[in-house]
């Protein structure tokens, strides 16, 4: 087909994925040699590809780099070639990333394909974890220590494990959902009446947590006029960054209403102002400088007057001018009747 070099790499991908599908069982060797140092016992392992089978066709998306030890026969005396002494201390394991996140759910059948992906989606949504590299926030945390010494069958693996086994024997036809149902509901009304119990002391410490949570996530950085802290507040027009010394200090600054906003704890390279990071569902995270002045926010080339870019031009919609204006996403062109009017346009990079 006639394709672009990208799309014509996505078709390749597909074609020979599809082949492999269909293809033989690849075949690995795994060879382990254990040599003997005055007594002192030391491995190697290393990987032999006897059959290609499906990697055949799957080519060049595959892995082909493995240690390949030489054929050695037992008792065979080999020459130390060199040494040498390392001092490490050992490494905590990999944090999870959403996509690992996700294996480990299907790993331990929790949740089901449709489904596993929307699970980890509304942790972030809801603040329960953050960062690409996953991380439980502190209510996170405090919400899974709660509910574990107040009502452990809330977040129990084996009960969710049981019912999506339950579900699966309902799409195989082997029980009746009528059966599952009652099954359910007996468990739900026990956990309810559990945690109705509890709910008390369950809310007074998720409370205080949430408190804690909030007022750690409002903090986005260092104040540049004063050097105070700058925190998310909220006003009679939404949420705003403002600082910590306020009002002696009187520095704000404008943020989208919706989506998450959260702390990097970088600047910019640009004008040296905080660098926040936006969440949005379904979208992309997005790092921006809370600064609207920021250069990297100037749309227009270099040097350009970006007022003469609406000199004497009228809104298309209501008839009044337009202007230049800022805001938390860069330069653009709106209408002077804002916020009844509500007409914008972005500013071409070419002018």
């Amino acid at each position: 087909p006639n394709l672009g070099p990208r799309d014509r790499k996505i078709y390749d991908l597909i074609v020979r994925r599809f082949l492999a599908c269909f293809a033989e069982p690849a075949v690995f060797e795994k060879t382990t040699v254990v040599a003997d140092v005055n007594s002192e016992e030391f491995t190697a392992s290393g990987v032999f590809v006897k059959k290609e089978g499906w990697r055949r066709f799957y080519s060049p998306y595959v892995n082909k780099n493995f240690d390949e030890l030489p054929l050695l026969k037992e008792g065979e005396e080999v020459i130390l070639r060199d040494k040498r002494i390392e001092e490490k201390e050992t490494t905590p394991p990999k944090r999870y990333t959403p996509a690992s996140l996700i294996k480990e759910l299907e790993k331990r059948n929790l949740g089901t394909k449709a489904t596993r992906a929307q699970i980890i989606d509304t942790l972030y949504q809801r603040g329960y974890i953050v960062d690409s590299s996953i991380r439980a926030t502190e209510f996170g945390g405090k919400i899974i220590e709660t509910l574990e010494k107040c009502c452990p069958k809330v977040v129990s693996e084996e009960l969710t494990r049981h019912f999506e086994k339950e579900m699966e024997e309902v799409r195989e036809k082997s029980k009746s959902v009528e059966l599952i149902l009652n099954e359910a509901k007996d468990v739900l009304i026990g956990l309810l009446e559990e945690f109705k119990e509890k709910d008390a002391l369950i809310g007074k410490e998720l409370i205080a947590a949430l408190k804690s949570s909030e007022e750690e996530a409002a903090k986005i950085g260092k104040c540049p006029e004063c050097g105070g802290t700058l925190l998310i507040k909220r006003g009679k027009f939404g949420r705003f960054i403002a600082c910590s010394n306020y009002p002696e200090c009187k520095v704000t600054f404008k943020i989208p209403q919706t989506g998450m906003i959260r702390a990097t704890g970088k600047v910019c390279e640009h004008c040296g102002y905080p660098v926040v990071k936006l969440i949005r569902k379904g979208k992309k995270p997005l790092e921006m400088c809370i600064n609207p002045e920021c250069p990297s926010k100037n749309n227009g080339k270099a040097g350009t007057n970006q007022e003469e870019l609406v000199k004497g031009r009228k809104c298309p919609k209501c008839g009044s001018p337009l202007v230049i204006r800022k805001s938390f996403y860069g330069t653009f062109i709106g209408c002077s009747n804002y916020p009844k009017c509500r007409y914008t346009e972005r500013i071409n990079n070419e002018k």
